[in-house]
């Protein structure tokens, strides 16, 4: 934020304030070095986790570029000011302000100050008509920088007033975004059901909660990553038969579907009778809605009777005579598998019919 000042002599009570020393400047360091590290860091998270969007978003990453320059040019400007202002001090008074730095003094006369400004780097600059002096504000203790400031009357009250709440409300809404997306990413997201590929478990219409605390986090491929990682170890078990999922499958590059596991690493898997045999015995499948047979769809036909190979599944849709599953694109790798459908939340069309028996957990 830029601010202007004048010298008013009335207002000014003589003052010293020292530039920031030993542990203090330590944690001052520490902190504006783990902010920028974090800055960057949400900057890539937010380009390739923002969700409704297409990712990278390349806007994140314009805005975050043009963001840490600026914050690395601050931390570049107070480790300069740093060494040259060490063990350093500003005092003011009524007549004078005297600047030291580490190694020399300078005296400034207040009736020769034409305006001081406190600069988007965190320096106070002293003009005078033929010369200026830059002076670190930010090196001072938070008090004594308020103090000093005091110290002099601002010539845009108002419009300093409005930058500090816009620059809390950005900082509110970023932080809070950053948080979204982090929960999103890997705790809890919502989805909406477009298809009825998963009737009678769910319907066209449902909002449901997928939790992605159960198999483990997934990190999203940034800057430097081959691929997305995920934590399994982190999860608290793997996948189960049974279990409904969301998932990217390998046809698709923006869009989730959910279906159901149904078989796992190891499984062997089979579609015979108009049913689903697993390890040479039926599978009883309740929840289904229609027969369970092979579909040639447009052209492509992925028979994946045998063996289910490790780190992959067998995903189906309940409604098996209207879902593009594992019989279209084949097996699904448990590393694409986002979360686990958890609570049925919202049905606009039954609620408005006042039924609320199907809310709740999802199985």
């Amino acid at each position: 934020m830029i601010q202007f000042l004048r010298v008013d002599k009335e207002k000014i009570n003589p003052a010293e304030f020292s530039v920031i020393a030993g542990r203090e400047a330590a944690v001052f360091f520490l902190k504006r070095l783990l902010y920028l590290i974090l800055f960057i860091y949400s900057t890539q998270f937010l380009a390739v986790a923002l969700p409704f969007v297409k990712t990278p978003f390349t806007p994140v990453y314009f805005i975050g570029s043009l963001a840490t320059f600026i914050l690395l040019a601050r931390v570049a400007n107070h480790i300069i000011k740093y060494v040259k202002f060490s063990g350093g001090k500003i005092s003011v008074a009524p007549a004078e302000i005297i600047v030291h730095d580490s190694k020399n003094g300078y005296r400034i006369s207040t009736e020769s100050i034409t305006y001081l400004e406190h600069n988007i780097l965190g320096n106070l600059v002293i003009k005078e008509k033929y010369d200026r002096i830059s002076f670190p504000l930010m090196l001072l203790a938070e008090d004594d920088r308020e103090k000093l400031l005091a110290a002099f009357q601002d010539m845009a009250p108002k419009r300093t007033k409005n930058y500090r709440k816009i620059w809390e409300f950005v900082d509110a809404v970023v932080v809070a975004l950053v948080l979204a997306v982090h929960i999103i990413q890997y705790i809890v997201q919502a989805y909406y059901i477009p298809t009825g590929s998963m009737e009678d478990t769910l319907q066209i219409g449902d909002h449901l909660f997928v939790e992605k605390i159960t198999y483990g986090p997934i990190i999203p491929q940034m800057f430097g990553m081959e691929k997305s990682l995920h934590l399994s170890c982190l999860g608290i078990r793997g996948v189960e038969r049974g279990d409904i999922v969301i998932f990217r499958p390998p046809h698709e590059q923006d869009k989730d579907y959910i279906k159901r596991c149904i078989a796992l690493p190891g499984d062997r898997f089979e579609i015979k009778e108009g049913s689903v045999w697993i390890n040479n015995k039926k599978l009883e499948e309740p929840y289904t809605k229609g027969i369970t047979r092979w579909y040639n769809f447009g052209g492509e036909k992925n028979e994946i009777d045998g063996v289910v190979p490790q780190g992959k599944v067998v995903v189906l849709g309940d409604n098996r005579e209207n879902s593009q599953d594992g019989r279209y694109f084949g097996y699904l790798e448990i590393e694409k598998i986002k979360g686990r459908a958890f609570i049925l939340y919202w049905n606009t069309s039954q609620v408005l019919n006042f039924d609320f028996s199907r809310f709740g957990l999802i199985r």
